[in-house]
Protein backbone atom coordinates (compact mmCIF):
# COMPACT_ATOMS: atom_id res chain seq x y z
CA UNK A 1 0.00 0.00 0.00
CA UNK A 2 1.53 3.28 -1.07
CA UNK A 3 -1.42 6.22 -0.01
CA UNK A 4 -1.57 7.02 3.69
CA UNK A 5 -4.66 5.26 4.50
CA UNK A 6 -6.71 4.68 7.92
CA UNK A 7 -9.30 2.36 7.13
CA UNK A 8 -12.34 1.08 9.04
CA UNK A 9 -12.93 -2.37 8.30
CA UNK A 10 -16.01 -4.44 8.60
CA UNK A 11 -15.84 -8.14 8.50
CA UNK A 12 -19.08 -10.08 7.89
CA UNK A 13 -19.59 -14.10 8.27
CA UNK A 14 -21.25 -16.47 10.18
CA UNK A 15 -18.76 -18.02 11.51
CA UNK A 16 -16.51 -16.65 14.23
CA UNK A 17 -13.19 -19.15 13.42
CA UNK A 18 -13.41 -17.08 10.14
CA UNK A 19 -13.94 -13.83 11.66
CA UNK A 20 -11.33 -14.13 13.79
CA UNK A 21 -8.92 -15.07 11.65
CA UNK A 22 -9.57 -12.61 9.27
CA UNK A 23 -9.49 -9.61 12.18
CA UNK A 24 -5.83 -11.18 13.03
CA UNK A 25 -4.68 -11.13 9.67
CA UNK A 26 -5.96 -7.35 9.25
CA UNK A 27 -5.01 -5.88 12.38
CA UNK A 28 -1.27 -6.46 10.96
CA UNK A 29 -1.60 -4.02 8.30
CA UNK A 30 -0.34 -0.71 9.51
CA UNK A 31 -3.52 1.09 7.32
CA UNK A 32 -6.31 -0.65 9.37
CA UNK A 33 -7.15 0.88 12.44
CA UNK A 34 -10.45 -0.45 13.22
CA UNK A 35 -11.27 -3.85 12.45
CA UNK A 36 -15.36 -4.66 13.67
CA UNK A 37 -17.25 -8.15 12.70
CA UNK A 38 -20.55 -8.82 11.93
CA UNK A 39 -22.35 -12.09 12.31
CA UNK A 40 -25.11 -12.06 9.76
CA UNK A 41 -26.28 -9.32 6.77
CA UNK A 42 -28.82 -8.03 9.13
CA UNK A 43 -26.19 -6.99 12.18
CA UNK A 44 -23.93 -5.65 9.05
CA UNK A 45 -26.95 -3.29 7.77
CA UNK A 46 -27.37 -1.80 10.88
CA UNK A 47 -23.68 -1.16 11.59
CA UNK A 48 -22.80 0.37 8.16
CA UNK A 49 -25.66 2.77 8.93
CA UNK A 50 -24.15 4.00 12.04
CA UNK A 51 -20.63 3.80 11.22
CA UNK A 52 -18.12 4.25 7.97
CA UNK A 53 -16.18 1.71 6.93
CA UNK A 54 -13.83 2.14 4.04
CA UNK A 55 -14.04 -1.50 3.50
CA UNK A 56 -16.53 -4.44 3.86
CA UNK A 57 -15.80 -7.74 3.51
CA UNK A 58 -18.69 -9.97 3.39
CA UNK A 59 -19.54 -13.69 2.96
CA UNK A 60 -22.05 -14.40 0.13
CA UNK A 61 -23.14 -17.64 2.09
CA UNK A 62 -25.19 -15.98 4.85
CA UNK A 63 -28.26 -17.33 7.20
CA UNK A 64 -31.15 -15.11 6.87
CA UNK A 65 -30.12 -12.32 4.41
CA UNK A 66 -27.72 -13.54 1.68
CA UNK A 67 -24.82 -11.51 1.43
CA UNK A 68 -26.10 -10.82 -2.25
CA UNK A 69 -29.18 -9.63 -1.11
CA UNK A 70 -27.10 -7.46 1.32
CA UNK A 71 -25.04 -6.11 -1.01
CA UNK A 72 -27.46 -4.65 -2.91
CA UNK A 73 -28.30 -2.77 -0.06
CA UNK A 74 -25.13 -2.37 0.98
CA UNK A 75 -24.23 -0.63 -2.39
CA UNK A 76 -27.15 2.07 -2.26
CA UNK A 77 -27.01 2.66 1.42
CA UNK A 78 -23.95 3.24 1.55
CA UNK A 79 -22.18 4.17 -1.25
CA UNK A 80 -18.21 5.23 0.34
CA UNK A 81 -18.01 1.70 1.17
CA UNK A 82 -15.66 -0.91 -0.90
CA UNK A 83 -17.50 -4.66 -0.65
CA UNK A 84 -15.33 -7.50 -1.26
CA UNK A 85 -17.55 -10.66 -1.65
CA UNK A 86 -16.31 -13.73 0.10
CA UNK A 87 -16.81 -16.98 -1.47
CA UNK A 88 -16.32 -20.48 -0.10
CA UNK A 89 -17.20 -21.86 -3.65
CA UNK A 90 -16.63 -20.88 -7.35
CA UNK A 91 -20.33 -20.87 -8.42
CA UNK A 92 -20.03 -17.86 -10.91
CA UNK A 93 -23.66 -17.00 -11.28
CA UNK A 94 -24.03 -13.60 -8.96
CA UNK A 95 -20.38 -12.96 -9.58
CA UNK A 96 -21.11 -10.70 -12.87
CA UNK A 97 -24.18 -8.65 -11.22
CA UNK A 98 -22.53 -7.62 -8.19
CA UNK A 99 -19.26 -6.87 -10.13
CA UNK A 100 -21.43 -4.90 -12.78
CA UNK A 101 -23.57 -3.41 -9.67
CA UNK A 102 -20.29 -1.73 -8.18
CA UNK A 103 -18.91 -4.36 -5.66
CA UNK A 104 -15.31 -3.84 -5.89
CA UNK A 105 -13.71 -7.96 -5.72
CA UNK A 106 -14.07 -11.15 -4.90
CA UNK A 107 -11.62 -13.73 -3.03
CA UNK A 108 -12.03 -17.30 -1.95
CA UNK A 109 -11.56 -18.88 1.70
CA UNK A 110 -9.33 -21.38 -0.02
CA UNK A 111 -6.84 -18.63 -0.78
CA UNK A 112 -3.69 -17.36 1.06
CA UNK A 113 -3.62 -15.45 3.78
CA UNK A 114 -1.84 -12.66 1.88
CA UNK A 115 -4.68 -12.25 -0.43
CA UNK A 116 -6.78 -10.10 1.88
CA UNK A 117 -3.98 -7.31 1.88
CA UNK A 118 -3.75 -7.87 -1.91
CA UNK A 119 -7.84 -7.67 -2.41
CA UNK A 120 -7.91 -4.44 -0.04
CA UNK A 121 -5.08 -2.84 -1.51
CA UNK A 122 -6.31 -2.80 -4.88
CA UNK A 123 -9.72 -1.87 -4.17
CA UNK A 124 -8.32 1.19 -2.16
CA UNK A 125 -6.34 1.91 -5.49
CA UNK A 126 -9.43 1.92 -7.64
CA UNK A 127 -9.12 -1.45 -8.83
CA UNK A 128 -11.07 -4.39 -8.65
CA UNK A 129 -9.92 -7.76 -7.10
CA UNK A 130 -10.65 -10.80 -8.42
CA UNK A 131 -8.99 -14.18 -6.75
CA UNK A 132 -6.53 -15.97 -9.44
CA UNK A 133 -9.43 -18.84 -9.51
CA UNK A 134 -12.20 -17.04 -9.69
CA UNK A 135 -10.43 -14.61 -12.19
CA UNK A 136 -9.96 -18.00 -13.68
CA UNK A 137 -13.28 -19.18 -14.08
CA UNK A 138 -14.38 -16.22 -15.75
CA UNK A 139 -11.85 -15.99 -18.37
CA UNK A 140 -12.79 -19.89 -19.17
CA UNK A 141 -16.94 -18.82 -18.88
CA UNK A 142 -15.76 -16.13 -21.31
CA UNK A 143 -14.29 -18.35 -23.92
CA UNK A 144 -17.05 -20.43 -24.05
CA UNK A 145 -18.68 -17.89 -26.22
CA UNK A 146 -21.87 -19.00 -27.60
CA UNK A 147 -23.99 -19.43 -24.69
CA UNK A 148 -25.35 -16.46 -22.93
CA UNK A 149 -25.82 -16.83 -19.16
CA UNK A 150 -29.15 -14.73 -19.38
CA UNK A 151 -28.94 -14.18 -15.71
CA UNK A 152 -26.75 -11.69 -16.65
CA UNK A 153 -29.23 -9.36 -17.94
CA UNK A 154 -31.03 -8.85 -14.30
CA UNK A 155 -30.48 -5.88 -12.00
CA UNK A 156 -29.20 -6.49 -8.86
CA UNK A 157 -32.81 -6.35 -7.13
CA UNK A 158 -33.77 -8.68 -9.72
CA UNK A 159 -31.19 -11.17 -8.82
CA UNK A 160 -31.87 -10.68 -5.26
CA UNK A 161 -35.69 -11.54 -5.54
CA UNK A 162 -35.16 -14.63 -7.90
CA UNK A 163 -31.82 -16.41 -5.74
CA UNK A 164 -34.72 -15.95 -3.22
CA UNK A 165 -37.56 -17.85 -5.58
CA UNK A 166 -34.37 -20.37 -5.92
CA UNK A 167 -34.11 -21.04 -2.27
CA UNK A 168 -37.91 -21.38 -1.88
CA UNK A 169 -39.42 -18.46 -0.99
CA UNK A 170 -42.79 -16.89 -1.54
CA UNK A 171 -43.34 -13.18 -2.33
CA UNK A 172 -44.78 -12.82 1.13
CA UNK A 173 -41.06 -13.61 2.72
CA UNK A 174 -39.20 -12.03 -0.28
CA UNK A 175 -41.39 -8.68 1.05
CA UNK A 176 -40.41 -8.91 4.36
CA UNK A 177 -36.88 -9.61 4.16
CA UNK A 178 -36.87 -6.40 1.61
CA UNK A 179 -39.05 -4.59 3.04
CA UNK A 180 -40.67 -3.86 -0.09
CA UNK A 181 -44.05 -4.36 -1.14
CA UNK A 182 -45.69 -7.66 -2.22
CA UNK A 183 -46.99 -6.06 -5.14
CA UNK A 184 -43.00 -4.40 -6.10
CA UNK A 185 -41.79 -8.54 -5.61
CA UNK A 186 -44.22 -9.13 -7.90
CA UNK A 187 -43.34 -6.42 -10.24
CA UNK A 188 -39.36 -7.78 -10.11
CA UNK A 189 -40.42 -11.28 -10.77
CA UNK A 190 -42.75 -10.49 -13.78
CA UNK A 191 -39.93 -8.58 -15.39
CA UNK A 192 -37.23 -11.00 -13.85
CA UNK A 193 -38.93 -13.85 -16.09
CA UNK A 194 -39.55 -12.16 -19.00
CA UNK A 195 -35.61 -11.58 -19.32
CA UNK A 196 -35.27 -15.28 -18.28
CA UNK A 197 -37.64 -16.43 -20.95
CA UNK A 198 -39.49 -18.28 -18.45
CA UNK A 199 -43.04 -18.12 -16.62
CA UNK A 200 -43.18 -20.51 -13.56
CA UNK A 201 -40.55 -21.19 -10.26
CA UNK A 202 -40.34 -24.38 -11.39
CA UNK A 203 -38.53 -23.69 -14.73
CA UNK A 204 -36.53 -20.81 -12.81
CA UNK A 205 -35.39 -23.47 -11.06
CA UNK A 206 -34.06 -25.51 -13.93
CA UNK A 207 -32.52 -22.77 -15.75
CA UNK A 208 -30.89 -22.00 -12.41
CA UNK A 209 -29.53 -26.05 -12.03
CA UNK A 210 -27.92 -25.48 -15.96
CA UNK A 211 -26.44 -22.06 -15.58
CA UNK A 212 -24.58 -23.22 -12.31
CA UNK A 213 -26.42 -20.77 -10.13
CA UNK A 214 -25.85 -21.71 -6.16
CA UNK A 215 -29.26 -22.15 -3.93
Amino acid sequence: MQAPWHLRVLIVDDHELIRTGMRLLLEDNPHVVIVEEAGSAEQALEMASSSDFEIILMDINLPGMSGLEAAGKLLSEAPLSRIIMITGNLDMGPVRTLLNAGVRGYITKGGSAEEVDKAVSSVMNGDQYLSPDVAQRLAIESLKGNVENPFDKLTTRESEITMMLIQGQLNRQISSTLHISEKTVSTHRIRAFEKLGIKTTAELVRLANRFGIWK
